[in-house]
Formats: C-alpha cells, structure tokens, sequence
C-alpha cells in the first residue's frame, strides 16, 4: 500500500513539472510568436513611411523639374535667359539648363554677355593722394570719415541684392595675401580670414581663380597669373583666366588681359586672374541683355584718387538673390571706379574685417579655402 502511494506521488510530481515545463514553453513560444510581430510590424511600418517619403520627394522633384523645364523654355525670353545665366555660372549646377534647352544654352549665354573696352590701362587717369593715418578724420576732398587704418565700410543694396563696400584710402594698404609659396594642390588652401592673420592685416575680401572641378577643389592651386609683394608666384596660362587684375608699383590699378611678359614690363606688385574687367579707363563694359545671371559677387576697383574699392555681394539666399555684371558696374560707377574687374564670386565671396565677417556668405563653413585673398594692411601710425 505505501508502495503504491508513493508511486502515485511520484507519478504526480513528474505530471506537475510536465505542466510546468509545458507552461513555459508555451510562455517562451508567446514572446516569441510577440516579438515576430512586432518586428514585423517595425519593419512593415518603416516600409510605408520610406514608400511615402520616397513619392513625395519623387513628386516634389517631378514638379520642380516641370517648373524649372518651363520656365527655362518660357514665356519671358529675359527671364529664362536670367535663370539659365545663374545656373551655368554655379559648379554644381551647370547641367541643368542643358537638360532642357540643349544647344539653346549657348544661345543664352551670347545673348547675355559683356562686350569688354579694348584698351590698355591709362595710369594718367589716377593720381595717388598722401594720407595719413594719424586718427579717425574726415577726408576734406570727399568728406568721407576713414578709421585709424584709412578704411570705410558702406552696406550696398539692390533690387535683388544686398552686400559691402570696403573703401581703403591709400592703394599701398592693398596686396594679394597666399596660403603657400609655392602653391600644391597638396597643400590645401587657407580661409580668407586666416590668410588675413598671417599677414597681421585687417581685412580683405577672396581674389582670384583656382582649380575647383566641380566645385571640389582644395583652394591649394591657383589659375592664371598671381603677384604677391612683388613676387611673380604663378605664371599665366592659356586658360579661361587670361583677365588679370593688380597693381602695379604705383599702386595703379591695371586691368587687362596680360602675358607673363606684359606684367613684367608694366611692373605689377600684386595681382590675380579672372574677370570680366567691368571699368577701364571710366568706359564701362557695353551690357549684352542680363550680363549675366544673379549670383554671389566679388570685384575690385580704383577711384581717381587712389582709394580702392573692395566689394562683395551676398546671393542664393532670400534677402539676396545676387548680382549681375551691370549690378556690379552700376555699384562701381556709383563709387567713383576709373578701372574695375570682377573676380572669384559664388561660394568664394566673403569680406571680413578686423576679425568679423561682414557679409553673410554661403559655404557652410564660413569662407571657402582659397590660394589667394586681396588683403589690407594696417594703417601705419
């Protein structure tokens, strides 16, 4: 009898851990069966939100392809040339009116255009005034109130932009600051601000051209032919940029298209390639439809007096479309310019000032690295 109740236990224990055991494997298989499913559902519902973002940016780009493609093709002729002219004189979007207008592109841009005065700098039209730098006084010619280092800054706004005016009183402050000598495409570049301090200057605003394919470059090398304190640091090439831009050892600003040869023989001190020269000798460039697109601009210039001009203009931003060529030759009329060149614009255009940048600007990290910068020294006291 004890025999059999103890079997019976016995029986009993291995039929409740039977239970048990079964209990948690059916406790195991819900969490599991629970975490299927939710994996499934993460995953299906991740699935609908990329599906629904993929077709709303498909249907935000097919819309603005459609209304870009339209516009580019009408029904404002000058319109359509304004956008095609903005877009061929950014890097990264130059493709864009070929998309739509094919050989048309280049018909946009001949009919756009600046037709450049044929001639040679005339160092006669600029006398240079002594200045000191003393205090902060007033010009008693111009009546223009300088700093302790003979400089004026001045707000410049358009109809379609906004931007700056750096006006230096005596030439002899102004020179083309570098980021190496020599220049390497391994050696990157510096921002116009650290060139400034390397050269203890003041200020300055970004120069001339460099190698940037596709808006890539490193700003290690320059194009076309670079002066730095009377130094011939880069020879001028057959290239793009055969417009050059400097100052000779007068302090005249010259503008022109010049060989190696030809800047030898006038003397320059300090100059950079790019262009379009927009003044020279007082006769603007003859305006061809827009000029040219909106866009971030750059130029420099020389009043009669000697003083230069140093702009730069904000653009590809809500408050400041940009500027085109005749914006930047009305501005440099307006301020007395004898001679006046464009130089790098776009993503390069910055303008800085004791330390503080004064335009906005449009790289993400502040100034672009770039192989040269037109710089000011400081006024000698």
């Amino acid at each position: 009898m004890a025999s059999r109740n103890s079997e019976r236990k016995s029986h009993t224990r291995l039929d409740e851990e039977q239970l048990l055991r079964d209990h948690r494997t059916l406790v195991e298989m819900e969490k599991r069966e629970k975490k299927r499913v939710r994996r499934a559902w993460h995953w299906g519902t991740f699935r609908h939100v990329l599906l629904v973002l993929l077709t709303l940016i498909l249907a935000i780009v097919t819309i603005v392809v459609m209304v870009v493609g339209q516009f580019l093709r009408g029904p404002s002729p000058t319109a359509s040339d304004l956008v095609v002219q903005t877009l061929m004189e950014s890097s990264a979007l130059k493709f864009v009116p070929y998309l739509f207008l094919f050989e048309k592109t280049d018909e946009a841009i001949q009919r756009n255009t600046l037709v450049v005065p044929e001639e040679a700098t005339d160092a006669s039209l600029v006398t240079v005034r002594a200045h000191s730098f003393a205090d902060e006084t007033g010009d008693a010619e111009t009546g223009e109130v300088f700093d302790k280092n003979g400089v004026r800054i001045e707000e410049v706004v358009g109809p379609t932009y906004r931007g700056y005016m750096m006006i230096v009183r005596d030439p002899a402050q102004v020179i083309v600051g570098v980021s190496h000598n020599p220049f390497s495409k391994a050696h990157a570049g510096k921002k116009v601000n650290d060139i400034i301090a390397s050269y203890d200057a003041v200020g300055g605003i970004n120069a001339g051209a460099f190698y940037d394919a596709n808006g890539t470059g490193n700003g290690g090398e320059p194009l076309g032919l670079v002066y730095s304190e009377g130094k011939r640091l880069n020879r001028a090439d057959n290239g793009a940029y055969k417009t050059v831009v400097g100052f000779d050892k007068e302090n005249i600003l010259r503008v022109g298209t010049y060989t190696s040869d030809d800047a030898e023989k006038i003397g320059l001190r300090d100059a950079v390639a790019f262009g379009p020269a927009l003044i020279v000798n007082g006769k603007a460039a003859t305006i061809k439809g827009n000029s040219s697109g909106l866009n971030p601009r750059s130029a420099i210039g020389q009043r009669s007096d000697g003083a230069v001009l140093l702009l730069a203009i904000d653009g590809r931003q809500a408050n400041s479309f940009g500027a085109s060529y005749a914006d930047l030759i009305k501005v440099m009329q307006d301020y007395g310019a004898v001679n006046a060149c464009n130089l790098d614009g776009g993503s390069s255009t910055v303008m800085y000032y004791e330390g503080e940048q004064k335009n906005d600007g449009m790289a993400i990290s502040a100034s672009r690295r770039l192989p040269t910068a037109w710089i000011v020294k400081r006024g000698e006291n």
